[in-house]
Protein backbone atom coordinates (compact mmCIF):
# COMPACT_ATOMS: atom_id res chain seq x y z
CA UNK A 1 0.00 0.00 0.00
CA UNK A 2 2.78 2.42 0.89
CA UNK A 3 4.61 1.54 -2.33
CA UNK A 4 1.50 2.14 -4.43
CA UNK A 5 0.76 5.51 -2.83
CA UNK A 6 4.40 6.54 -3.27
CA UNK A 7 4.27 5.54 -6.96
CA UNK A 8 1.40 7.93 -7.79
CA UNK A 9 2.69 10.43 -10.34
CA UNK A 10 5.68 8.28 -11.35
CA UNK A 11 6.12 6.04 -14.40
CA UNK A 12 4.34 3.28 -12.43
CA UNK A 13 1.38 5.49 -11.58
CA UNK A 14 -1.20 3.65 -13.72
CA UNK A 15 -0.31 0.28 -12.23
CA UNK A 16 -0.25 1.72 -8.71
CA UNK A 17 -3.70 3.27 -9.08
CA UNK A 18 -5.07 0.02 -10.50
CA UNK A 19 -3.87 -1.83 -7.41
CA UNK A 20 -5.18 0.85 -5.05
CA UNK A 21 -8.72 0.33 -6.40
CA UNK A 22 -8.82 -2.86 -4.34
CA UNK A 23 -7.28 -1.54 -1.14
CA UNK A 24 -10.16 -0.61 1.13
CA UNK A 25 -8.11 1.02 3.84
CA UNK A 26 -8.28 4.53 5.35
CA UNK A 27 -4.53 4.77 4.75
CA UNK A 28 -4.99 4.16 1.02
CA UNK A 29 -7.85 6.66 0.78
CA UNK A 30 -5.91 9.37 2.65
CA UNK A 31 -2.86 8.76 0.48
CA UNK A 32 -4.92 9.13 -2.70
CA UNK A 33 -6.60 12.34 -1.55
CA UNK A 34 -3.26 13.85 -0.53
CA UNK A 35 -1.71 12.92 -3.88
CA UNK A 36 -4.69 14.52 -5.65
CA UNK A 37 -4.31 17.77 -3.72
CA UNK A 38 -0.55 17.95 -4.45
CA UNK A 39 -0.82 17.23 -8.17
CA UNK A 40 -1.10 19.87 -10.92
CA UNK A 41 -1.56 17.30 -13.71
CA UNK A 42 -5.25 17.28 -14.84
CA UNK A 43 -4.97 13.80 -16.35
CA UNK A 44 -3.46 12.35 -13.18
CA UNK A 45 -5.99 14.12 -10.95
CA UNK A 46 -8.79 12.55 -13.03
CA UNK A 47 -7.28 9.08 -12.56
CA UNK A 48 -6.91 9.59 -8.83
CA UNK A 49 -10.47 10.86 -8.49
CA UNK A 50 -11.79 7.79 -10.33
CA UNK A 51 -9.78 5.52 -8.04
CA UNK A 52 -11.12 7.22 -4.92
CA UNK A 53 -14.67 6.93 -6.26
CA UNK A 54 -14.09 3.23 -6.92
CA UNK A 55 -13.31 2.80 -3.20
CA UNK A 56 -16.54 4.49 -2.06
CA UNK A 57 -18.22 1.09 -1.77
CA UNK A 58 -16.90 -2.38 -1.08
CA UNK A 59 -18.33 -5.88 -1.55
CA UNK A 60 -20.56 -7.09 1.27
CA UNK A 61 -19.29 -10.17 3.12
CA UNK A 62 -21.13 -13.28 1.95
CA UNK A 63 -23.26 -14.64 4.78
CA UNK A 64 -25.26 -17.31 2.88
CA UNK A 65 -28.51 -15.33 3.17
CA UNK A 66 -28.27 -14.40 -0.53
CA UNK A 67 -26.38 -15.66 -3.55
CA UNK A 68 -25.12 -14.41 -6.88
CA UNK A 69 -27.06 -17.02 -8.91
CA UNK A 70 -25.89 -18.21 -12.29
CA UNK A 71 -26.51 -14.83 -13.87
CA UNK A 72 -24.55 -12.30 -11.79
CA UNK A 73 -25.21 -8.60 -12.14
CA UNK A 74 -22.51 -7.23 -14.41
CA UNK A 75 -23.21 -3.55 -13.77
CA UNK A 76 -20.88 -1.68 -11.47
CA UNK A 77 -17.78 -2.94 -9.68
CA UNK A 78 -19.60 -4.73 -6.86
CA UNK A 79 -22.44 -7.24 -6.79
CA UNK A 80 -23.73 -6.25 -3.35
CA UNK A 81 -22.16 -2.88 -2.51
CA UNK A 82 -21.98 -1.52 1.04
CA UNK A 83 -20.33 1.55 2.55
CA UNK A 84 -17.43 1.24 4.97
CA UNK A 85 -15.52 3.44 7.44
CA UNK A 86 -13.91 5.70 4.80
CA UNK A 87 -17.07 6.15 2.72
CA UNK A 88 -18.08 9.44 4.45
CA UNK A 89 -14.62 10.94 3.84
CA UNK A 90 -14.72 9.85 0.20
CA UNK A 91 -18.18 11.34 -0.30
CA UNK A 92 -17.08 14.64 1.26
CA UNK A 93 -14.02 14.75 -1.00
CA UNK A 94 -15.99 13.93 -4.16
CA UNK A 95 -18.73 16.42 -3.33
CA UNK A 96 -16.22 19.23 -2.75
CA UNK A 97 -14.53 18.54 -6.09
CA UNK A 98 -17.90 18.28 -7.84
CA UNK A 99 -18.88 21.73 -6.58
CA UNK A 100 -15.64 23.24 -7.93
CA UNK A 101 -15.75 21.41 -11.26
CA UNK A 102 -17.10 22.94 -14.47
CA UNK A 103 -17.62 19.45 -15.90
CA UNK A 104 -20.58 18.21 -13.87
CA UNK A 105 -21.36 15.57 -16.50
CA UNK A 106 -18.13 13.73 -15.69
CA UNK A 107 -19.37 13.24 -12.13
CA UNK A 108 -22.79 12.15 -13.36
CA UNK A 109 -21.12 9.56 -15.61
CA UNK A 110 -18.96 8.36 -12.73
CA UNK A 111 -22.01 8.15 -10.49
CA UNK A 112 -23.80 5.96 -13.05
CA UNK A 113 -20.79 3.82 -13.94
CA UNK A 114 -19.84 2.96 -10.37
CA UNK A 115 -23.41 3.20 -9.04
CA UNK A 116 -22.29 5.47 -6.22
CA UNK A 117 -25.80 6.55 -5.36
CA UNK A 118 -24.79 10.17 -4.69
CA UNK A 119 -27.98 11.91 -5.77
CA UNK A 120 -26.39 15.34 -6.13
CA UNK A 121 -24.28 14.13 -9.04
CA UNK A 122 -27.21 12.77 -11.08
CA UNK A 123 -26.66 10.22 -13.80
CA UNK A 124 -28.17 7.24 -12.01
CA UNK A 125 -29.47 4.57 -14.31
CA UNK A 126 -33.22 4.52 -14.81
CA UNK A 127 -34.63 1.08 -15.44
CA UNK A 128 -36.59 1.03 -18.67
CA UNK A 129 -40.01 -0.53 -18.51
CA UNK A 130 -40.08 -3.38 -20.97
CA UNK A 131 -43.42 -4.34 -22.40
CA UNK A 132 -43.62 -8.10 -22.42
CA UNK A 133 -45.36 -9.72 -25.39
CA UNK A 134 -48.79 -11.01 -24.46
CA UNK A 135 -49.21 -14.69 -25.16
CA UNK A 136 -52.53 -16.50 -24.97
CA UNK A 137 -51.36 -19.69 -23.29
CA UNK A 138 -54.86 -21.13 -23.26
CA UNK A 139 -54.75 -21.39 -27.06
CA UNK A 140 -51.37 -23.05 -27.31
CA UNK A 141 -50.65 -24.84 -24.03
CA UNK A 142 -52.15 -28.16 -25.21
CA UNK A 143 -50.68 -28.16 -28.71
CA UNK A 144 -48.66 -31.34 -29.19
CA UNK A 145 -45.02 -30.75 -30.08
CA UNK A 146 -45.05 -27.21 -28.78
CA UNK A 147 -41.88 -27.77 -26.74
CA UNK A 148 -39.91 -29.00 -29.75
CA UNK A 149 -41.07 -26.12 -31.94
CA UNK A 150 -40.15 -23.41 -29.44
CA UNK A 151 -36.93 -21.91 -28.17
CA UNK A 152 -35.82 -22.93 -24.68
CA UNK A 153 -36.43 -19.35 -23.54
CA UNK A 154 -40.05 -19.46 -24.74
CA UNK A 155 -40.64 -22.83 -23.08
CA UNK A 156 -39.24 -21.52 -19.78
CA UNK A 157 -41.46 -18.45 -19.96
CA UNK A 158 -44.50 -20.61 -20.67
CA UNK A 159 -44.07 -23.10 -17.84
CA UNK A 160 -43.44 -20.25 -15.41
CA UNK A 161 -47.10 -19.38 -15.98
CA UNK A 162 -48.43 -22.94 -16.07
CA UNK A 163 -48.75 -25.00 -12.90
CA UNK A 164 -49.42 -28.28 -14.68
CA UNK A 165 -51.06 -31.38 -13.26
CA UNK A 166 -48.64 -33.54 -11.21
CA UNK A 167 -50.82 -36.64 -11.71
CA UNK A 168 -50.42 -36.26 -15.48
CA UNK A 169 -46.73 -35.59 -14.90
CA UNK A 170 -46.39 -38.95 -13.13
CA UNK A 171 -47.89 -40.71 -16.15
CA UNK A 172 -45.59 -38.80 -18.49
CA UNK A 173 -42.57 -39.79 -16.39
CA UNK A 174 -43.31 -43.38 -17.44
CA UNK A 175 -44.57 -42.74 -20.97
CA UNK A 176 -41.60 -40.55 -21.93
CA UNK A 177 -39.16 -43.24 -20.82
CA UNK A 178 -37.78 -41.34 -17.82
CA UNK A 179 -38.44 -44.35 -15.60
CA UNK A 180 -35.97 -46.44 -17.62
CA UNK A 181 -33.03 -44.45 -16.28
CA UNK A 182 -34.33 -42.78 -13.13
CA UNK A 183 -35.71 -44.24 -9.91
CA UNK A 184 -38.27 -42.46 -7.74
CA UNK A 185 -38.02 -44.70 -4.68
CA UNK A 186 -34.99 -45.94 -2.79
CA UNK A 187 -36.60 -49.38 -2.76
CA UNK A 188 -36.23 -49.56 -6.55
CA UNK A 189 -32.97 -50.62 -8.23
CA UNK A 190 -30.72 -47.59 -8.62
CA UNK A 191 -30.36 -46.55 -12.25
CA UNK A 192 -29.37 -43.04 -13.34
CA UNK A 193 -29.54 -39.92 -11.15
CA UNK A 194 -32.09 -40.52 -8.36
CA UNK A 195 -35.27 -38.48 -8.84
CA UNK A 196 -36.92 -39.28 -5.51
CA UNK A 197 -35.63 -36.08 -3.90
CA UNK A 198 -34.91 -33.89 -6.92
CA UNK A 199 -37.43 -31.31 -5.67
CA UNK A 200 -35.27 -30.74 -2.59
CA UNK A 201 -32.16 -30.16 -4.69
CA UNK A 202 -33.34 -28.22 -7.71
CA UNK A 203 -35.96 -25.55 -8.35
CA UNK A 204 -38.75 -26.04 -10.86
CA UNK A 205 -36.85 -23.88 -13.37
CA UNK A 206 -33.63 -25.85 -12.90
CA UNK A 207 -35.44 -29.15 -13.43
CA UNK A 208 -36.98 -27.85 -16.66
CA UNK A 209 -33.64 -26.60 -17.93
CA UNK A 210 -31.89 -29.89 -17.13
CA UNK A 211 -34.46 -31.74 -19.28
CA UNK A 212 -34.25 -29.27 -22.15
CA UNK A 213 -30.43 -29.01 -22.02
CA UNK A 214 -29.12 -32.31 -20.59
CA UNK A 215 -25.54 -31.61 -21.64
CA UNK A 216 -25.38 -28.32 -19.73
CA UNK A 217 -25.08 -29.96 -16.32
CA UNK A 218 -24.19 -33.63 -15.89
CA UNK A 219 -24.78 -35.04 -12.42
CA UNK A 220 -21.62 -36.10 -10.59
CA UNK A 221 -20.98 -39.81 -11.07
CA UNK A 222 -23.24 -40.08 -14.12
CA UNK A 223 -20.98 -39.01 -16.94
CA UNK A 224 -21.25 -41.18 -20.05
CA UNK A 225 -18.44 -43.71 -20.46
CA UNK A 226 -17.48 -45.61 -23.62
CA UNK A 227 -15.74 -48.94 -23.05
CA UNK A 228 -14.21 -51.13 -25.74
CA UNK A 229 -13.60 -54.73 -24.70
CA UNK A 230 -12.16 -57.93 -26.10
CA UNK A 231 -14.26 -59.73 -28.67
CA UNK A 232 -14.96 -56.48 -30.55
CA UNK A 233 -17.53 -55.50 -27.93
CA UNK A 234 -18.34 -51.93 -26.96
CA UNK A 235 -20.49 -50.50 -24.20
CA UNK A 236 -21.78 -47.00 -23.56
CA UNK A 237 -23.47 -45.93 -20.37
CA UNK A 238 -22.56 -44.88 -16.86
CA UNK A 239 -20.69 -46.90 -14.29
CA UNK A 240 -22.86 -48.03 -11.37
CA UNK A 241 -20.26 -50.17 -9.60
CA UNK A 242 -16.57 -50.79 -9.98
CA UNK A 243 -13.85 -52.83 -8.28
CA UNK A 244 -10.42 -54.17 -9.31
CA UNK A 245 -11.92 -57.14 -11.17
CA UNK A 246 -15.08 -55.83 -12.83
CA UNK A 247 -17.03 -52.81 -14.01
CA UNK A 248 -20.82 -52.74 -13.95
CA UNK A 249 -22.52 -50.37 -16.41
CA UNK A 250 -26.08 -49.37 -17.23
CA UNK A 251 -27.03 -48.10 -20.67
CA UNK A 252 -29.77 -45.69 -21.74
CA UNK A 253 -32.37 -48.49 -21.84
CA UNK A 254 -31.57 -49.58 -18.30
CA UNK A 255 -29.77 -52.76 -19.41
CA UNK A 256 -26.98 -53.76 -17.03
CA UNK A 257 -23.62 -55.07 -18.24
CA UNK A 258 -20.82 -56.64 -16.20
CA UNK A 259 -17.41 -56.30 -17.81
CA UNK A 260 -14.24 -57.96 -16.57
CA UNK A 261 -11.47 -55.43 -15.98
CA UNK A 262 -9.04 -57.76 -17.74
CA UNK A 263 -11.19 -57.62 -20.90
CA UNK A 264 -11.23 -53.81 -21.15
CA UNK A 265 -9.14 -52.46 -24.03
CA UNK A 266 -10.04 -48.78 -23.74
CA UNK A 267 -12.18 -46.54 -21.60
CA UNK A 268 -13.19 -42.97 -22.44
CA UNK A 269 -15.39 -40.47 -20.63
CA UNK A 270 -17.68 -38.68 -23.10
CA UNK A 271 -18.43 -34.95 -23.02
CA UNK A 272 -22.16 -35.33 -23.61
CA UNK A 273 -24.80 -36.66 -21.26
CA UNK A 274 -26.23 -40.11 -21.91
CA UNK A 275 -29.63 -38.47 -21.64
CA UNK A 276 -30.45 -37.39 -25.20
CA UNK A 277 -31.73 -33.94 -26.06
CA UNK A 278 -35.28 -33.61 -27.32
CA UNK A 279 -36.99 -36.10 -25.01
CA UNK A 280 -39.70 -33.54 -24.28
CA UNK A 281 -40.03 -32.23 -27.85
CA UNK A 282 -43.33 -34.02 -28.53
CA UNK A 283 -44.98 -32.54 -25.45
CA UNK A 284 -47.27 -29.54 -25.19
CA UNK A 285 -46.49 -26.72 -22.80
CA UNK A 286 -49.15 -28.06 -20.43
CA UNK A 287 -47.70 -31.59 -20.50
CA UNK A 288 -44.15 -30.39 -19.94
CA UNK A 289 -45.30 -28.17 -17.06
CA UNK A 290 -47.05 -31.21 -15.54
CA UNK A 291 -43.90 -33.33 -15.78
CA UNK A 292 -41.77 -30.59 -14.21
CA UNK A 293 -44.29 -30.02 -11.42
CA UNK A 294 -44.41 -33.74 -10.65
CA UNK A 295 -40.62 -33.90 -10.37
CA UNK A 296 -40.46 -30.74 -8.26
CA UNK A 297 -42.75 -32.43 -5.73
CA UNK A 298 -40.35 -35.35 -5.24
CA UNK A 299 -38.81 -34.43 -1.87
CA UNK A 300 -38.40 -37.72 -0.03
Amino acid sequence: MDACVAAIGTDESTLALWALRYMHSPKAVNGLIQAYQKSNDPALKKQILQTVARLYHKEAPYDASWWWSTRPDTHGPYYKAITWESSPAIKTFLTQEWKKSSDKQAYADLNAKLRLGISEFGGEEVAAVKEEPKVDLEKIKNKKGQVGESSIEDVMLAIAQLKGDPSKGKTLFTNQGCIACHSLSKTEPMKGPFMGQIGSIMTREQIAESILKPNASISQGFSTVMITAKGKKSYMGFVTEENPTRVIMRDITGTVYTIKTSDILSRKEMENSMMPSGLANALSYEEFASLVTFLSQQKK
